[in-house]
């Protein structure tokens, strides 16, 4: 079916109008019936009564479906205009004639009543309908437009919400994108100061940086991905970043059992690791321990990555590329669902005692579904 044929009469708008005409019809008739025993001077037959009402039936739906496909343009429209009114008003009026028509050629025809079918007497009985074919005539007008509305505005909401999520992909595969050149001249960089320090070193990370640059360029356009793979992305870039620094720096990892089959974004923590190796070393500072720990906890994942390291050097923290396009990733991804700070703190634990710098993070709790 087109998206035009909808609008106006299709198999479920007729439905609802065959129904709410019939319903309508059973009432009028039964209200005739009941005037008509009320009159003792009354001569109704009431088969022949039944026969007219089906013969009115049928003409007066005709009348309206034809009424409909000859006015569709109008249901096209956005608005209403006053001449649309107006033909309407008059298609009402003329319902009305029309039926009186038919009921005096009905009497004449098929029950030989003495009457004549002349423009007076179609006036005469047309008048007398009038009432009640032109709430009949609008009232199914009037479903004919709220149904049109509502499927449009059906449509228009389905057409809205396809291009907000073609949106969002759009931005999040640009914002990936963006992340990858950052992350690999982060690496190359670091890769040629160990050059001259150590060139088996440098080879080794030359090819742990081909099979992360491999493995990142397999996730495509993925949006999210298994934590567990997440956790091996972020296992080989910290085998190249232990090359370089060896025990200068430590990464320590405490996630319990069960969270593997959660759904994170991709490449998450290499820009928060990346970013504790930035700016963590200082002459105060030459050995940093490296904290992250996962968990769940009311129907979201708290992530907590914490050094030892400078501390932040004021409560409102300078927030560089690579945060800043997971920030804008988790906003594309969860807006107004997710939170994120990065702030001094002290901490006393088996991990770490006194001042640290972290990042807490906290994502809504996504499972894998079962296929």
């Amino acid at each position: 079916m087109n998206t035009k044929a909808y609008t106006f009469l299709d198999r479920k708008l007729f439905q609802v109008l065959l129904v709410y005409y019939l319903v309508a019809y059973v009432i009028d008739f039964l209200a005739t019936v009941l005037i008509y025993n009320q009159d003792e001077t009354s001569t109704i037959v009431l088969g022949q009564l039944a026969i007219q009402y089906v013969i009115f039936f049928v003409a007066k739906l005709s009348y309206v479906l034809v009424a409909l496909l000859l006015t569709k343009k109008f249901f096209e429209k956005r608005t209403l205009h006053w001449r649309i009114i107006v033909i309407h008003l008059a298609l009402a009026a003329l319902l009305s004639f029309y039926t009186a028509f038919v009921g005096l050629w009905v009497e004449i025809k098929l029950f030989s009543k003495a009457i004549s079918l002349t423009a007076e007497s179609i006036y005469i009985r047309g008048l007398g309908g009038l009432s009640f074919n032109f709430f009949l005539y609008f009232s199914m007008i009037a479903i004919v437009y709220a149904y049109n509305y509502f499927q449009r505005k059906k449509a228009d909401d389905l057409r809205t919400s396809k291009l907000k999520a073609e949106l969002l992909d759009s931005k999040i595969r640009a914002l990936q994108a963006q992340l990858n050149p950052h992350f690999l001249f982060n690496s190359l960089n670091d890769i040629s100061s160990l050059i001259d320090e150590n060139q088996i070193k440098a080879q080794n990370a030359i090819a742990d940086l081909s099979d992360l640059l491999r493995k990142t360029l397999s996730l495509k356009d993925s949006k999210l991905i298994l934590l567990k793979d997440e956790l091996l992305l972020l296992k080989t870039y910290a085998k190249m970043e232990k090359l370089r620094y060896d025990d200068k720096w430590e990464l320590i990892k405490v996630i319990p059992e069960g969270l593997d089959r959660f759904l994170i974004p991709p490449l998450l923590f290499q820009p928060l690791l990346e970013n504790t190796i930035k700016h963590s070393f200082s002459e105060r500072h030459q050995k940093i321990k490296v904290l992250l720990r996962i968990r769940e906890t009311n129907d979201f994942l708290e992530i907590d990555v914490i050094n030892n390291g400078e501390p932040l050097q004021s409560e409102t923290p300078i927030i560089g590329n690579g945060i800043g396009n997971v920030l804008e990733r988790l906003d594309s991804l969860f807006p107004g669902n997710f939170e994120f700070n990065l702030s001094n703190y002290t901490i006393d634990d088996e991990y770490f005692r006194g001042p640290v710098v972290g990042v807490k993070l906290k994502l809504p709790a996504l499972k894998e579904y079962p296929n």
